[in-house]
């Protein structure tokens, strides 16, 4: 389908939402808030030692661009134009680090985080 024919909805308003247990892409219609479409990838955790949670940083970074291009493809199939999508926030890992080699953009380790049990 031509990009003429798809419904022009917006502006439209994108939310990623990377936890320890998920990554989450929604895509809202800012005028109304209607949750248009989403996409959601569970993300693995390791636990090498008591209160910590490790993972993989690649496989984070991999999470957050499949529920990108899937949620896209949703919109598509539902004829919304996503070139109506003008702005994306940001829920991430807070008390997640992770080191990158600043040559080649490799992660030195897993992404190391806090694991509290209540």
């Amino acid at each position: 389908m031509a990009a003429s024919d798809r419904m022009v909805l917006g502006p439209l308003v994108g939310s990623i939402d990377q936890g320890t247990s998920s990554t989450r892409f929604l895509v809202f219609n800012a005028k109304t808030a209607e949750l248009l479409s989403h996409h959601q990838v569970e993300i693995q955790q390791k636990f090498p030692k008591e209160g910590w949670v490790e993972q993989d940083p690649k496989e984070i970074l991999k999470s957050v661009h499949e529920c990108v291009e899937r949620t896209c493809e949703k919109l598509q199939q539902l004829n919304i134009d996503i070139t109506n999508i003008k702005a994306i926030g940001v829920s991430n890992q807070r008390e997640t680090t992770v080191v990158w080699d600043k040559t080649t953009g490799e992660p030195l380790y897993n992404a190391i985080g806090n694991y509290y049990t209540f």
